[in-house]
This record gives structure tokens, sequence and C-alpha cells, in this order.
């Protein structure tokens, strides 16, 4: 569990090691001095500045933590790890200190239970908290079942002890799923235990009759890759050549089940988007028809496939949905980063495919024309997290290329959709890099094809 805490002191360039400095428990009074003698876990109190190593495996790091200062500031040593507001906390389950100190042999064996902090830990007050329970079916979301004041539980100081450790989490609207209690909470699977007594969800719509709970569709929050899937939305997936994000399927059917203390099995049942019309004349379409389409209008398939969300990529927001609601157009927009062909033309053969270069662009106006960014791969960052996630950045300068270039903005004709080959997940973020900040962004290194994976 992330009950150990450190101070990054320096990033070490070019490995990305770090130094980093441990935080240990500095208890003061004689309940929590026993505690930390018969060397019980310790994640919440006063802490000190304790030694320190380089290290290079960033897998061991979990969530970032607010530290208090005591006085005199960060250089004395001193801090405070407690509680705050909004976070999601694990207790540990019949918690005594004096009796869990007296014989820690027999208490190392923990149970949980789980807390959203209401409140931000004060100085002879405490904090106020409020019971989460795993809600059955999903794998790691928890949910409030009471809201009023006798759901509420206030833990003084003198049993900040009693907290095991943070769990990251990521709080839900309610909106997620037609089941899915408002401020529920999906927790990090990697800090919870393995086994968790589950609680049915309530039913928020008892009274709601099967007619109107077919028409609103069926819809499942998959918890473990952060994913809601629901009836009527239109995925693009992995399949076909390279196993790349080509296709887009529209999800018809949901079907879930998970045996007792075994992974949940998810199946989406889905209709493939096929091209639906000859493209406007002004557009240039492939000579191969077997040529995927990035872009363009669909209509879904009656026969359905069935898929796993380990092949899903991302979902299509908005589509453009024809009058009849038969038919869905994608085409890129602003804000959006796409891998684009880098030699494009209309004869390009599907069985040639292997032999394609690309670019990776961020589209930055999609009114008139395409106006599109150039983006270069920037590898210092990739260490630990390749296989996940690849990291670009803006280019500023012409691309010389072995027999062409490019200028790092420049303009594809609506002509020419098709030179966009397919969207990547990606998510722009500021990093720091050898002391200073730059703005990159976060690829999923899966939906890139194998030119743009060099260093």
């Amino acid at each position: 569990m992330p009950r150990l805490y450190a101070k990054i002191r320096r990033v070490l360039a070019p490995s990305f090691g770090l130094r980093i400095t441990y935080l240990e428990p500095d208890p003061d009074n004689e309940k929590e001095i026993q505690w930390f003698e018969q060397d019980l876990p310790v994640s919440a109190g006063k802490f000190r500045l304790g030694s320190s190593e380089n290290i290079k495996d960033r897998s061991r790091f979990s969530h970032p933590i607010q530290i208090q200062c005591n006085e005199g500031g960060s250089n004395s040593g001193h801090l405070t790890v407690s509680p705050r507001k909004g976070e999601t906390w694990a207790l540990f389950k019949n918690w005594d200190i004096t009796k869990w100190s007296s014989e820690p042999d027999s208490h190392r064996s923990y149970e949980y239970e789980f807390v959203e902090i209401l409140s931000d830990y004060v100085d002879g007050a405490g904090v106020y908290v409020s019971y989460l329970h795993k809600a059955k079916g999903f794998v790691s979301v928890f949910f409030r079942v009471g809201t009023g004041p006798e759901d509420v539980l206030r833990i003084l100081p003198h049993s900040l002890y009693r907290f095991s450790h943070r769990i990251p989490s990521f709080k839900l609207t309610g909106t997620e799923g037609k089941s899915m209690p408002k401020d529920a909470y999906e927790l990090d699977k990697s800090a919870l235990p393995k086994a968790i007594v589950e609680t049915i969800l309530p039913s928020n719509s008892e009274s709601e009759s099967e007619s109107n709970r077919k028409r609103k569709g069926q819809a499942i929050y998959f918890a473990r890759k952060g994913k809601v899937f629901k009836t009527g939305q239109i995925w693009s997936f992995y399949s076909g050549y390279d196993d790349l994000p080509l296709h887009y399927g529209k999800i018809q059917k949901i079907t879930f089940t998970q045996v007792l203390g075994q992974e949940p099995v998810l199946k989406l049942h889905i209709s493939r988007l096929k091209k639906a019309t000859p493209f406007p004349k002004d557009v240039m379409d492939w000579e191969d028809g077997k040529m995927p389409l990035g872009c363009g209008t669909y209509y879904p398939r009656t026969v359905l496939e069935i898929i796993t969300p380990d092949v899903v990529s991302h979902q299509v927001m908005t589509p453009q949905i024809s009058l009849d609601g038969k038919e869905y157009t994608i085409l890129p927009k602003t804000g959006e980063v796409w891998v684009i062909y880098r030699y494009w033309r209309r004869d390009i053969e599907s069985e040639r495919l292997d032999y394609c270069t690309y670019n990776i662009v961020q589209v930055l106006d999609d009114a008139l024309e395409y106006k599109v960014l150039l983006l270069g791969r920037e590898s210092g960052h990739d260490e630990g997290d390749f296989y996940e996630n690849s990291w670009f950045k803006e280019v500023t300068e012409y691309q010389d290329y072995d027999d062409d270039g490019s200028e790092p903005i420049f303009t594809i004709p609506k002509s020419e959709r098709l030179r966009f080959s397919h969207m990547v997940p990606a998510s722009r973020v500021t990093k720091e890099t050898f002391g200073e900040l730059e703005d990159l962004y976060k690829v999923e290194t899966r939906a890139l094809p194998i030119n743009l994976l060099g260093h």
C-alpha cells in the first residue's frame, strides 16, 4: 500500500533518475511512539526528513501529497501529513492503538474501511469522514449509502494513526451510467486490498417503467479502464493492419459478467461503421476501396461484432448525425491530435500501407481548410512509460525528410481530408525538463505507427 513518503530533491538527467529524501514518522506522544517502535504503519501525523538515495524505478510512485511545514519551514525537516477535504482514505478496521502496539504480531493482517474526507484536518478538532462502500458489479467504484448527519464520523487528533493510507481517486458525476449514484468515486485499484465486501447499488428510479429503461439505453461503467460504455456511443477501436485505431463501431449491446473473486468480463456488441455515401465531388476519394477511412460519413452495419475494452481507443464525442439518425459524419476538429500520411496520394494501395510513413499534428483550425501544427518526438520522457504513452512537442523549425520537408504550421485542403489517417488519444501536459517548464503532448503509444515510435 502507498504508505512510504519521499521528497524529490533533484531530477537526474538524462536517465531521468531521481534524488529523493524519505519522510520518517516523528511521533510526539507516548502511544504513537510505541506504535512506531513496533514497526506498525504510519501514514498521517508528524514526519521528519530522513535518509536520501538515488532511484530510477518511477513505478514505485503512487500520488503526490500535500504537506504542512511546521515551525522553521521545510528546511527544518519537520512536516505534517493529514487528510484533506475531498480525498479518499483507508482506515484500519477494528483499530486499537494500545492493543495493537502491545501485541503487534497479532495485528499485521489488516482489514480496512474506506472513507471520503469531508473536512480538512484541524489541530484539536480532528477531521470528519463518511464511509464509502464498494459497488457490486464494479471493479473499484465506491459510494456513500447515506448523506445525513448520522452517516458522518469524526476522527479525533489522537486517532490519526487509524488512517492506513490515502487512495488516489476520481470523483464521478452520476451521469456516467443510469445506475451510478451521484458523487461516487473510482478508487485506484492498486491501493486497494484484493478482497472487499460489496454493496448493491440503490436504484435511482425503481418506479421507472421497463419501456423507459430500454428507451434510455443500457449503460455500464467499466472502472478499470476509466471509460464509460453506453449503448448508442461510437468508439474508435484497434483492428486489422498494424493494430491501429482505424475503425469505428457503434455500441448496440453490452454484456457484463463477474465471477466471485475474478476480474469482470465486459463485452461490447458493436455495429462496425461503413462508408455511407460517395464523397462530395470536391473531395478526393481512395482509388482502392479497401483503404481505411479515418474521416467521412458512415452508417452502422446490421451485423454485430464483439470486442472487448482492451481494443478500444477513444470515444467519438460529437459526430454529426443525419436528420434520420442513420448516418454519422466524423471529421477532424480544432484541438484534436491526428496522425496524417506524410506523403499522401489517392492511389495508395491497402496492400502497400506498410511502406507508408506518417506525421502527427494538432488541428489548429477547421473552418475553411485544416490548419495543423506539426508535432515532434520528445524521447527524453519515455523511460519506464514508453509502452503506455509517448511524448511530443510543438515543432518550431522547418523539418527535413529524406526527399522532402515540412513547415511547422501548414494547411491541408478539405478536398484532401483523407490525408488524416486516424485520431489519437492525447492530452497536453506541462513538464519540467532540465529545470525548465515546457508544454508537451502525452499520446497513447499504441495508436502510433511504427515510424513515429523511433527515438
